[in-house]
């Protein structure tokens, strides 16, 4: 049987939260479930939520408290590691899944069960299209390329954006600095 992990909007949710993917019931309007087009019920959505945080608020917090460059590049990569694990976690939850899903095909092509094979090889075809949309995904973060760039790029544009705040407050000069805009509903659609 192949499990589903619950997903979190990356947006409305803390780091904790998206780590044990679970949904916390929670009464305030500042978290809620995940609702958006990427959500197909397999592990991959755990990475795209990732790949879609926006961590521009956080970088721009972190400029607030320490401004120099060695804490801003400490910081990245701390974000940058964090992903690649989950990376990892997600592509071993998949070889799990694989194996699984081969022992249960040899079963039921032993027993003749046809029909059940045939369900089970599509189950197949859509963990090996994820594995490799989570190859293209990783390489393209480790390359900081495409939309695999935004949890990076946001918070280096947060970065910035605090120092920019910082300078122009000890300048006198008026506060107001443009926010970085990542569309929120983005599709990533992949194959369920």
């Amino acid at each position: 049987m192949i499990t589903t992990l619950p997903v979190n909007d990356p947006q409305m949710s803390t780091d904790e939260e998206v780590e044990k993917n679970q949904v916390k019931p929670d009464n305030s309007l500042e978290r809620v479930p995940l609702k958006v087009s990427y959500a197909t019920g397999w592990p991959i959505d755990i990475i795209y939520g990732y790949l879609h945080k926006n961590n521009e608020e956080k970088g721009f917090n972190d400029a607030m408290v320490r401004s120099d460059l060695a804490f801003r590049d400490m910081n990245m990569s701390i974000i940058k590691n964090k992903i690649l694990m989950v990376f990892r976690e997600i592509n071993l939850n998949y070889d799990v899944m694989k194996r699984d899903l081969e022992i249960r095909m040899d079963t039921c092509k032993a027993a003749g069960l046809l029909t059940t094979v045939s369900e089970l090889e599509k189950k197949m075809s859509t963990i090996l299209t994820h594995k490799a949309e989570l190859k293209e995904l990783e390489n393209d973060f480790r390359n900081n390329q495409e939309e695999a760039s935004v949890p990076l790029q946001s918070y280096e544009c947060g970065f910035l954006r605090g120092i920019a705040t910082i300078a122009l407050g000890n300048t006198g000069q008026a506060k107001t600095i443009p926010h970085m805009n990542i569309p929120e509903n983005v599709s990533m659609a992949t194959t369920a």
